[in-house]
């Protein structure tokens, strides 16, 4: 009895403590590492799953699907050079559920590398996961202070435009939704030389202040000449109906200078 006992407690150890596809999956994630280290999109797209979920680092950005994640990849490697993952730890993962072996995989470690725009360089702690299906990484989170990297590696000048919407007084809800719309801010930030954007609303004297980051005053101008003249949506005279004054009562300030970051 005693040895039956045996048995089946070193089957029960053995069961709880197999991971299965560990090392074939631990390949895989330090694959992904060298997508970012040698700017090889093309290792990224053949190791990814296009049911890919991924917690992004950005913040508010939650989960995104295999072509958004794609997009921040490139973001990364067209922007960033001499990327390293230094001193990195490889870790099993565990199903939480359970509490056993499931063939996942954490990683730690501290990434270094240079903008390539600015010549600033950043050092960032870093904690990542991995899951696996079909030979393929599935799920992927990245956590890191992304915003706190940009920043380190921005430039020394940012060239802001400072935009005030003054807003007919019981309409800061449609003026919101259409800022919010595909059509508004979101257009605004993809524009070529808007490197981000910030918008809030003051409720006391009813008007909207929108923070623009620009590579030039000169791109900020072909992107305003753009929106009042060209831009096939409209949104510019549709907005001005809630605003006072009509087109008047959106104000942009330029060539603000003195820039820091504190």
């Amino acid at each position: 009895m005693k040895k039956l006992l045996f048995i089946i407690s070193v089957l029960f150890f053995y069961g709880c403590n197999t991971n299965p596809d560990y090392k074939a999956n631990l390949e895989l994630a330090k694959k992904w590492v060298q997508v970012f280290e040698n700017g090889d999109i093309e290792l990224w797209k053949e190791i990814m799953s296009e049911d890919l979920r991924d917690q992004a680092p950005l913040y508010g950005m939650g989960e995104v699907d295999y072509a958004t994640s794609q997009q921040i990849a490139e973001f990364y490697i067209n922007s960033y050079t001499d990327v390293k993952f230094n001193d990195p730890m490889w870790l099993p993962g565990i199903d939480t559920g359970t509490m056993t072996l499931d063939g996942s995989v954490r990683a730690y470690g501290v990434w270094t590398g240079k903008s390539k725009s600015t010549g600033r360089t950043f050092t960032l702690p870093s904690y990542h996961n991995f899951d696996f299906a079909d030979g393929k990484i599935v799920y992927t989170g990245e956590y890191f202070d992304a915003t706190g990297m940009t920043n380190a590696v921005g430039p020394v000048d940012r060239k802001v435009v400072i935009a005030t919407l003054k807003v007919k007084s019981g309409n800061y809800e449609k003026v919101k939704e259409m800022l919010d719309s595909e059509d508004g801010l979101p257009t605004t930030r993809a524009y070529d030389g808007c490197t981000h954007l910030e918008a809030t609303f003051n409720e006391e004297n009813n008007t909207y202040f929108i923070i623009e980051y620009w590579e030039s005053f000169d791109k900020y101008n072909a992107y305003l000449d753009w929106r009042l003249n060209d831009d096939p949506s409209g949104i510019a005279g549709e907005l001005s109906k809630y605003l006072v004054g009509g087109s008047n009562g959106l104000v942009p300030h330029t060539n603000n200078i003195g820039y820091k970051f504190y």
